[in-house]
């Protein structure tokens, strides 16, 4: 039976939950303070802390950033209120927490989001997933250098300290300005400091997270022309999902989500460098046939790129709407998504960017996405051509 922790201050709120999973198929503990809290994880195994953020003595933000230290497979959530919208947005931002449930809530969305969250976790912990995963020699890990900038994004709020800590590491200088200097950008710079005013500390943590992973895989150069090709409809995706976000649905991208459209296609990287000319053939005879590329994967491997992309996303404890688009961004009418926005985005965007490369779509796609997000399809097409033309990107 799974352990759900409510952590709240206020007694009729913890309450309220206890009487609201009564009948439910989880143990439902309640601590009324983060120290209640920390003292019931070191004895109990809980799978989903739910914390509130304005709690006297211990913060929520302070109590979940504990968690996330001493016990990271813990599935950390915020129910919190609109008062609270500066700490929430700073915790999420900075991934002490995976995602955040408003109060008052509505029984229904509580309980549903709850329930997809664990089976989201059930999914990633699938037998044929955890066979694969142990045959590799090791996990893709972020490199000491990659992590000491991370941290430096995460806990700075001044830009020139961010652009210190880049410039420290060559390596990842030199990657980061290859990148923005090329057509996903559309800027001419040879220094840190304009690329990072230019696209903005979200934009260049996306850049930093997705070299990361590459760099962690031990890849065979022969590759090198599937990683590139990879690579490039990583960039082309984000860039169609900020174009869906600014000028279809007038908002920003949720902060939670801010590296779906890069991290989509992991799996695929991880199963060409750990499966190699096996997985090299059954791509290209999917591109030849016109397969879906998921059906081809579960026959020959019992598993998908979805699963393993979404499950090495989970391994390095990113956000849950980035794992969700990685494991449903072609199944995106699935009932377990909590995030059906980021993932319809995502399943457009896959199909798009390979469109914009001029190579084939293997995959089936959904036109019932556009209505979902309200989106008219002709409208969309005809302004992502434009801005892929001015941008030059089309066919990159």
């Amino acid at each position: 039976m799974e352990k759900i922790l409510f952590v709240d201050d206020e007694a009729q709120i913890l309450k309220a939950c206890r009487r609201l999973f009564v009948d439910s198929k989880y143990d439902v503990i309640t601590a009324q303070s983060g120290e209640e809290a920390l003292n019931i994880l070191k004895d109990e195994e809980i799978d989903i802390i739910v914390s509130d953020m304005k709690m006297p003595y211990m913060s929520g933000y302070e109590l979940l950033s504990k968690v996330k230290e001493l016990y990271p497979d813990i599935i950390r959530i915020i129910l919190s209120g609109f008062s609270d919208e500066k700490v929430v947005f700073e915790a999420l931002q900075k991934n002490i927490a995976k995602l955040y449930i408003l109060k008052p809530w509505e029984n229904d969305v509580l309980i549903n989001t709850l329930e997809k969250v664990l089976q989201l976790e059930k999914v990633l912990k699938n037998n044929n997933i955890l066979k694969l995963i142990n045959k590799a020699e090791e996990l893709p890990t972020i490199k000491t250098s990659y992590e000491k900038i991370i941290k430096t994004i995460d806990s700075e709020k001044e830009i020139h300290k961010i652009v210190e800590a880049i410039e420290g590491d060559y390596s990842i200088a030199s990657k980061l300005l290859h990148i923005v200097n090329s057509s996903y950008y559309g800027i001419k710079t040879g220094s840190v400091q304009r690329a990072v005013s230019y696209l903005g500390v979200d934009n260049i943590k996306n850049i930093v997270i997705a070299s990361a992973f590459i760099d962690s895989l031990k890849f065979d150069p022969r590759y090198s022309k599937r990683l590139a090709l990879l690579w490039k409809q990583s960039f082309v995706s984000n860039r169609i999902f900020n174009i869906i976000y600014n000028e279809f649905l007038n908002k920003k991208i949720p902060e939670i989500a801010m590296t779906a459209g890069l991290l989509c296609n992991v799996g695929i990287v991880f199963m060409i460098n750990f499966y190699k000319d096996t997985y090299i053939e059954m791509f290209d005879s999917i591109k030849k046939k016109g397969e879906d590329i998921t059906e081809l994967e579960n026959k020959v491997f019992g598993t998908n790129h979805q699963e393993i992309g979404g499950y090495l996303l989970r391994w390095w404890d990113i956000p849950i709407p980035v794992v969700e688009a990685a494991i449903y961004h072609h199944n995106p009418f699935d009932d377990n998504i909590i995030n059906k926005e980021i993932t319809c985005i995502a399943h457009i965007a896959e199909k798009y960017a390979w469109d914009v490369l001029e190579e084939i779509y293997i995959g089936k796609f959904s036109e019932n996405v556009f209505e979902v997000l309200g989106i008219d399809k002709a409208l969309f097409e005809r302004k992502l051509k434009d801005n892929m033309e001015l941008t030059g990107m089309v066919g990159v």
